[in-house]
């Protein structure tokens, strides 16, 4: 396990290697290329520190070509103190840990950060607004990010940094998401067929964090907001039209519809984030709006990410 000696704001701890964690290592090793003096390292578990054989080994010699340090740490297993005593090591902590440690964890580690005395933080925020959806939106692990939010207004000794990215751009084209349905060739809208929904790639979110950490002045203790895309449903089924190259069946999936899917199973996570998404306001928001369009920085649209990825939802 590494240690760290020397506190310094050009320390910085990723917390996580996975779906979101790997372009925001990319990215900020890229950016140190201008900035020698900032030193990246990421938390991964013991196993998957000293993995020998298959995708962690192939992980572990990318992270090793990238300059990243490895540190070993368990974010469900540790306590906050022992967690507390990992982060004290870094000037900040960039969390892209994800919902994997069930409920509770985003709490745990943003309160070690916060006891930690950690100089920046950017927690797991990358989605929705959760300031305007509130509680009660039907996703339990939502209220749980509004309840990070309140703990890290009510300090002032470590500056955050919140980015705002909708979903990630594959999760609309998911079938188990419910949007998009590929093999009926149907398009569902949820609750309104002009309410949006924004998406952005985790390469996309990982080169613009990178872009806001290393932006100056600072960004302290604000939301940033950024987009690959933002659409209507009715777009959505326009674009999957274009795609599918015949006429798409749309259903509205009407909020009371929603509810009571969730009301029948209440364990099926997709319908929760079906009747979460339901809602005019705090899930998407206006490209205009964003750092990537204010900064004149491109990211990929959906359009371009399913020509990207062309063997899917195309004949």
């Amino acid at each position: 396990m590494m240690l760290l000696t020397e506190e310094s704001t050009n320390t910085v701890l990723v917390l996580g290697a996975g779906q979101l964690g790997m372009p925001v290592l990319r990215a900020m090793s890229k950016k140190t290329h201008k900035n020698p003096s900032t030193k990246i390292s990421v938390l991964l578990k013991e196993e998957a520190s000293h993995a020998v054989s298959g995708s962690r080994k192939a992980r572990l010699d990318e992270l090793r070509e990238l300059g990243i340090s490895v540190v070993e740490g368990d974010l469900q297993r540790q306590s906050i103190d022992e967690l507390s005593t990992i982060f004290r090591q870094f000037g900040a902590v960039i969390n892209c840990s994800g919902f994997v440690g069930g409920p509770g964890t985003q709490i745990k580690i943003t309160t070690a950060v916060l006891n930690a005395g950690v100089t920046r933080y950017f927690p797991w925020q990358f989605g929705v607004d959760y300031d305007i959806v509130g509680k009660g939106s039907g996703q339990e692990v939502w209220d749980e990010q509004l309840e990070v939010r309140h703990l890290l207004r009510g300090q002032s000794e470590t500056d955050w940094t919140i980015v705002s990215t909708g979903i990630f751009t594959s999760y609309l084209f998911e079938p188990s998401f419910g949007v998009v349905d590929e093999k009926k060739h149907t398009v569902y809208g949820l609750g309104d067929w002009q309410h949006s929904i924004t998406l952005t790639t985790p390469e996309d979110i990982g080169m613009l964090t990178a872009e806001i950490f290393f932006y100056q002045p600072e960004i302290r203790n604000k939301i940033v907001y950024i987009a690959g895309d933002t659409l209507k449903y009715i777009e959505i089924a326009e674009l999957m039209e274009s795609r599918w190259g015949d006429i798409t069946e749309r259903k509205l999936l009407t909020k009371e519809m929603l509810v009571e899917d969730v009301r029948n199973s209440p364990n099926d996570t997709a319908a929760k984030y079906r009747l979460a998404f339901a809602r005019p306001d705090g899930v998407a928001w206006s490209m205009a709006n964003t750092f990537n369009f204010q900064q004149g920085i491109k990211t990929t649209t959906a359009v371009q990410w399913l020509a990207i990825h062309d063997n899917i939802y195309s004949d």
